[in-house]
């Protein structure tokens, strides 16, 4: 199956969806309907700040979104949203080196990096293939297709701690290290995703 675009949207939360998040599910079961949607469609709070959600929509691709978006029934979709968005928002797009399969695990890393040089873009890449191998892929990363200098990274993991024992090991916290002389560290957070079919 073909690696799918990603949509990736981070939110100011209402205080209605942290409390609940199924209060989404008729917009998703609206979602469901369009063409070139690969469903479930992925809601968090963030667990470092729960006053900040992300929601994750894979597409066949770029332009299925945008046609979605471009549709009359997408009026209906931001009035289904209207009750656990709190007001600011910002949506990316990518394509990852291969399929987010980190977003089923109990805890999934979300992680914007501004590559400073353009010139090191290479070298990000590398360092960052070299830690999704060593993961078997539950880490995966691409450059967002608004700005090919925002990389978004998406990490699968047992826990918060997990996460943080690894990058503490010698071999990915020198990588790490390197990685952020290279690329400033925007947002580095935490979420437990639920799954909504749409059905």
């Amino acid at each position: 199956m073909p690696i799918p675009t990603t949509e990736l949207v981070i939110f100011d939360t209402t205080e209605a969806v942290r409390k609940d998040r199924s209060i989404l599910k008729p917009a998703f079961e609206l979602v469901s309907k369009s063409s070139g949607i690969q469903m479930p469609a992925y809601v968090g709070t963030q667990i470092e700040n729960p006053a900040k959600g992300y929601v994750v929509m894979n597409w066949d691709s770029l332009a299925h979104h945008q046609a979605m978006m471009a549709s009359p029934s997408y009026a209906t979709l931001l009035e289904a949203l209207k009750p656990a968005y709190g007001g600011w928002s910002k949506m990316y797009h990518v394509n990852f080196n291969a399929h987010p399969i980190g977003l089923q695990q109990p805890v999934t890393e979300i992680l914007l990096l501004t590559i400073k040089n353009p010139s090191h873009r290479t070298e990000v890449f590398d360092i960052l293939t070299k830690i999704s191998d060593s993961t078997k892929k539950m880490l995966v990363f691409g450059p967002s297709l608004e700005d090919k200098n925002v990389i978004i990274v998406v990490g699968g993991w047992q826990s918060v701690e997990a996460h943080w024992q690894m990058v503490a090991k010698p071999e990915p916290k020198a990588a790490l290290e390197r990685l952020y002389t290279l690329a400033n560290k925007d947002h580095l957070f935490h979420s437990t995703l639920t799954s909504f079919t749409g059905k």
